[in-house]
C-alpha cells in the first residue's frame, strides 16, 4: 500500500516502531491484513464513480429546485391587476424580489455568481435590490 504523503508514512512508521509494543504491533498487522483483504473486493474506480454520481446529483437537484423568474413573472402579470401606477409598482417590486432571490440561491450553487456577488452590498450596487424602495407608494 502506497501513501501519497511522505510525512504521514514517516509518522505511521515511527509510531509503529517506537510507540507500539510487540503485542500491539501484531494486532496492527492483523488489522492491516484484514483491511487489505477487503480493499481488493471493491475497486476504487467504482467507489469514486459512485461518489461523483452522488455529488453531481446533489448539485443538479439544487440547481433544478428553485423557481425560474420568467415562470413567476407570468403568474404575477396574470394575477396582479391594475393599469395604474400602484399595480405597475407592485408587479415591478415582486419581480425585483424574485430576481434577488434567484441571485441569492445561485450564489450558494455557483462559484462564478459567488465571485460576482460576494456580499449583499455588491448586489445592491449592481442594481438588483434598491434597498429602501417602497413597494406601493401612494
Amino acid at each position: 500500500m502506497k501513501c501519497c504523503c511522505p510525512s504521514k508514512t514517516l509518522l505511521l512508521n515511527l509510531s509503529y516502531r517506537c510507540v507500539l509494543t510487540n503485542k500491539q504491533q501484531e494486532v496492527f498487522e492483523r488489522l492491516a491484513r484484514h483491511c487489505n483483504k477487503f480493499a481488493k473486493l471493491i475497486p476504487m474506480s467504482f467507489v469514486l464513480g459512485f461518489y461523483v454520481t452522488q455529488a453531481f446529483q446533489r448539485w443538479w437537484g439544487q440547481y433544478t429546485s428553485f423557481p425560474l423568474p420568467d415562470n413567476l413573472m407570468m403568474v404575477v402579470s396574470g394575477n396582479v391587476h391594475g393599469t395604474d401606477e400602484r399595480g405597475r409598482l407592485l408587479r415591478r417590486t415582486l419581480m425585483r424580489y424574485a430576481n434577488l432571490s434567484s441571485v441569492l440561491i445561485l450564489r450558494s450553487i455557483s462559484t462564478r455568481v459567488r465571485k460576482r456577488f460576494p456580499n449583499l452590498e455588491d448586489i445592491v450596487e449592481a442594481g438588483k435590490n434598491f434597498g429602501s424602495e417602497n413597494m406601493c407608494e401612494e
